[in-house]
Parts: C-alpha cells; structure tokens; sequence
C-alpha cells in the first residue's frame, strides 16, 4: 500500500474516527493525512494525539472552510511535499467506509492507474435513509443531464484518485459538498475516465454524525442548475411576454406567419439577457467563442420552438398558441441546459 495515501476530511471527529484510523493502519496503509477542518479546541486533544503516529499526518483549519477546502488542503500537502504516492484515497471521518471497501478501490487503481475510482453504494436497500435516496438520484439525473455519464453513486466520499490528476482537481470551483459533484464534471470534461467498484451501504444511526446541512448544503451542491433555473425563468416571463404582446400587434386571420414573426423577435430580445446572466452569474466562465456558440444554440432551438408550434399547432386550441409554446420551451430548456454547460460556456 506504499503507492496510496487516506485523505481524512474531519469536523467534530467521534471515537468512529480514530477507531477507522487504527483499522486503516492495520490493513497496511502507511500514510494517512487527517484534516482538521477548524473543529474546535475541544477537539484540539484527537488531534494532538494523532501527532505521534508516524504514518498520520494532521492539517488543520483555523476556523471551518467546508468539505471541499480540507480535500484541496491535503491535495496542495501531497503535492508540495512531493510524497512518493501514486494515488489518494478520500474516506469520510464517520465510520462510514469500511476499510475491506478501501482495499477495492486501491486494486481498482492498481489494475487502472489512470482512472478515478469511485466507491458505488447500492441505494435501494431499506435502510438508507430518505434525504441520501433522493439526493442520490437527483444528482445522478443532474450529472447525467450535465455531463451525459451515468454512474451510480455521484456523492460518494470514498474516491481514489490519481496523483497527476490533482493539480487539475484544485482548480475546480467550491469549498464544500458541492465541491465533490463539481469534481466529477471536471474529470468528465477533461475525458479523464471513471471507474466504479461496489462498497457496501452503512448508514450508522441514521447517518447522525453526518455534517451534511440539508438546505445549506443541497444549495451549494445543486446551485449551478438552480440559478440556471432562475435565468431561464426570468428569459422565459420576458420571452413569453413579448411574444404575447407581438401576438396582439401581428395577429392575422392566418396563425401560422403571425407565429413564427413573434416567436423569432421574442427569443431574439430575450435571448441577449440570458446570454448575459449565464455567463456571468450562472456558469461564471466561458471563451470568446461563447457567444458565437451561444447563437448556434439559441437559433437551434428558435427553429425547434417556432417549428414544433407551427407544426402542433390545431383550430381546436382556439387561442392556445401560447400554451403550446409553454409545453414546447419547458423540453427545450432542459436541452438548452446540458448544451451550455457541457459546450457553450466551457473552459477552453
């Protein structure tokens, strides 16, 4: 096990941390690097007593910074001590994962020096709780929409990673939970390939000793698509209003022309204030050819919008035309989100 190092991310560790040290020892690891994510100084005596253990080496965190910082915290420890490892092996501090599950992925990485390895927990077992099960299959729907990969387990703490891969991984964005789900899109955009192997589901009291904050958390992890949820909310009022008011200024005894004139101005005018917020405010990157890329996709999906209206359009909806368009766009914009990030707003 020379070649791997366990990377310990700890908030307000309980005896389970140190009881998962000692196994990790004994299962031939020889180094372990433990961050103290500002846990306190009633917490300043676990620590202090990992100091003498040769094999751990103990970061810390003058106040808490979050999941994503201790992680990058021992990536930048890694690589600045230029330590002979071949790879890392994240593990949560809560007993959580078990060390017969860490020798899987070590074997994984050992048969696959190039790939990450997740560890994939089976979520349709009874006792998982509610809040993982669904976060769960959010996020896998979120990454799959996102990235087109499908894996089973998005939110897995137990990782091994590859040492070349780390300096890329610190320059991935987030500082908490959502730092994990942002690594995975990260690794995906680069083509740098993910690997599963199956670990078992242990959810100790419920998952109690979990620091995962529901509302905080969920926040920083589904931000990007909630914001995009907003921007296109506010480009979608603004589309369907001024479509709404062309429809009255153009309206003929022939729906089909009118249609098509108002659904073009509208998404013209309200395109150029999406563009805006979603490289700025949303996505927070992108190229000179984003706006170029930007276009291709927004005329893409004008023509599929325009197109699909004019097409479905019957007599027996009788002024249903902005209905039809409602039931249209809500597809399109679902698209419209997994083109942009994995395409038009992409780092170069």
């Amino acid at each position: 096990m020379k070649q791997f190092a366990v990377i310990i991310p700890a908030y307000k560790p309980d005896h389970k941390c140190e009881s998962l040290i000692q196994q990790i020892l004994a299962a031939g690891f020889q180094q372990i690097i433990v961050v103290d994510d500002g846990s306190g100084p009633q917490y300043a005596d676990f620590f202090e007593s990992l100091s003498p253990v040769p094999e751990v080496a103990v970061l810390r965190h003058a106040v808490n910074q979050g999941k994503g910082r201790a992680l990058k915290t021992a990536f930048h420890y890694i690589l600045n001590q230029k330590l002979p490892f071949d790879g890392v092996i994240t593990v949560d501090a809560d007993g959580q994962h078990l060390v017969s599950d860490m020798l899987k992925i070590a074997r994984k990485m050992a048969e696959a020096p190039d790939h990450v390895v997740l560890g994939a927990r089976d979520f349709k077992q009874k006792d998982v709780p509610f809040r993982s099960r669904f976060g769960n299959r959010f996020t896998r729907l979120l990454f799959r929409l996102s990235t087109g990969a499908v894996l089973t387990d998005t939110q897995t703490g137990l990782r091994g990673i590859p040492v070349r891969h780390l300096p890329h991984l610190l320059s991935v964005v987030g500082e908490r939970f959502e730092y994990e789900m942002n690594m995975l899109a990260a690794l995906r955009s680069k083509k740098i390939p993910l690997a599963e192997v199956p670990i078992e589901t242990v959810y100790l009291e419920k998952n109690k000793s979990s620091h995962f904050h529901p509302l905080r958390d969920s926040y920083h992890v589904y931000k990007i698509f909630l914001l995009y949820g907003l921007s296109g909310g506010a480009s979608f009022a603004l589309d369907i209003g001024l479509y709404w008011l062309f429809i009255q200024l153009w309206r003929s005894e022939e729906p089909q022309l009118f249609i098509i004139f108002a659904t073009v101005a509208a998404r013209i005018l309200s395109s150029l204030f999406n563009y805006y917020v979603n490289r700025n405010k949303v996505f927070g990157q992108g190229s000179r050819k984003s706006f170029i890329r930007y276009y291709i996709l927004a005329a893409f999906i004008m023509m599929m919008s325009a197109g699909s209206v004019h097409f479905l359009y019957a007599e027996w909806l009788g002024r249903g035309e902005v209905i039809l368009k409602v039931l249209v766009d809500t597809v399109l914009f679902l698209f419209g989100f997994v083109v942009q990030r994995s395409w038009v707003f992409r780092k170069e």
